[in-house]
């Protein structure tokens, strides 16, 4: 007979209900271990800051604009607004109304209250050349628009304006095939934009060759080509009024003139006034630079054959934000021969709708231009 097994009423491990085991204990993380973790992520914090500009310094920069009003002007402003914002810069805009003395002490005052760098459009090069200097020297100099050979300065950054005056010459040259008298009406050729444009509208006329740093043919007297001959340039100092003026007087002057070349942005529309108030719209045409509504409903109507539309707001972002890179010891984005050329489109009818839907969409001038490089020195 088998003898019963003896049931003590405990049982084996295995035979325990799941809820009754004894699970091990979490790892335990060292204090060290938590110490050094919590290090990485406060690292990776700080470093996230800076590269997004939180943590670095902000740089007080300004930009010193050579006239205070107008589409194009409004437009570099913009720019230079929108580079501060993105690059976390103290941007101080100082609208000039034209006049070199004025444009002068505004720079020293600049200078005077410690201005980490300073973008100018110089009104007058050659007699700003020691304020200039003292700019490059004492802070950080970008010139736009208008160039200086102010020697330390980091660049200059806006149009090719000899390469733009040929531009607008062989506009010329296209619509008035026989040829024929025409006068250049300039604020002022002290000024690098305004001498080089001339030049290069002079040069693409007489069909010269293509020379940057050629020198600059005299205000005084016709200069003759094959076809064509420049029997005038008018400086209105950056007047408006007094290029309507001077329009005015020299159609009367010159009665069988065919053309003019309006070199600034305000040009065509001050001789627009004028050829429509001697009579003789259509007859005269006229090439331009920049996009004022005038402008452009004279392109609509065929008396404006075409304009040179710059990048104003690329020039305004990009001379802001070489100076913030600068300020913050970055020098890598600057142009390698210290000039930084941005595109300069043709406007003519056949674009004339796209141009205008453009400009009505502010975003589109947010797009980044097209540079080129130059060598040193106009």
């Amino acid at each position: 007979m088998t003898a019963p097994s003896s049931d003590t009423g405990s049982s084996s491990p295995s035979d325990r209900p799941q809820s009754d085991r004894q699970l091990p204990p979490p790892p335990r993380t060292s204090l060290p271990r938590k110490i050094s973790l919590i290090l990485i992520f406060l690292i990776l914090g700080l470093y996230a800051l800076w590269f997004t500009g939180m943590l670095q310094p902000r740089p007080k920069v300004a930009l010193v604009t050579a006239n205070s009003t107008g589409p194009y002007w409004e437009s570099i402003i913009r720019g230079a607004q929108d580079a501060a914002d993105r690059y976390n810069i103290r941007l101080t805009v100082v609208r000039s109304s034209g006049d070199t003395q004025q444009q002068t002490d505004q720079i020293s005052k600049l200078l005077e209250d410690r201005y980490d760098g300073i973008a100018v459009s110089p009104q007058d090069p050659p007699h700003q050349a020691a304020v200039l200097a003292q700019a490059a020297t004492q802070s950080r100099l970008v010139t736009f628009d208008s160039d200086s050979l102010v020697s330390g300065k980091l660049c200059f950054v806006g149009t090719d304006n000899y390469d733009a005056g040929r531009m607008a010459g062989k506009q010329l040259k296209e619509s008035i095939a026989d040829g024929g008298d025409v006068i250049v009406s300039v604020g002022t050729v002290e000024k690098d934009n305004g001498q080089r444009r001339r030049q290069g509208l002079i040069d693409e006329l007489l069909d010269r060759s293509f020379e940057p740093q050629r020198p600059m043919d005299p205000l005084d007297g016709a200069i003759k080509g094959t076809k064509f001959t420049i029997i005038a340039t008018l400086t209105d100092g950056i007047d408006p009024n007094k290029a309507t003026d001077l329009a005015t007087q020299a159609i009367k002057d010159h009665p069988d003139v065919k053309a003019f070349a309006c070199l600034y942005a305000y040009s065509t529309p001050s001789v627009l006034k004028a050829i429509n108030s001697a009579g003789k719209t259509g007859k005269i045409k006229i090439v331009g630079f920049d996009t004022n509504d005038e402008t452009l409903k004279g392109i609509e109507d065929g008396t404006v054959i075409a304009t040179m539309m710059q990048s104003p707001w690329n020039i305004g972002f990009e001379s802001v934000r070489i100076l913030g890179d600068a300020a913050r010891g970055d020098t890598t984005s600057l142009p390698m021969f210290q000039t930084e050329n941005l595109a300069c489109d043709l406007v003519t009818r056949s674009n004339l709708e796209a141009i205008r839907a453009q400009l009505a969409n502010r975003g589109a001038n947010k797009l980044p231009a097209t540079r080129t490089t130059a060598s040193a020195a106009e």
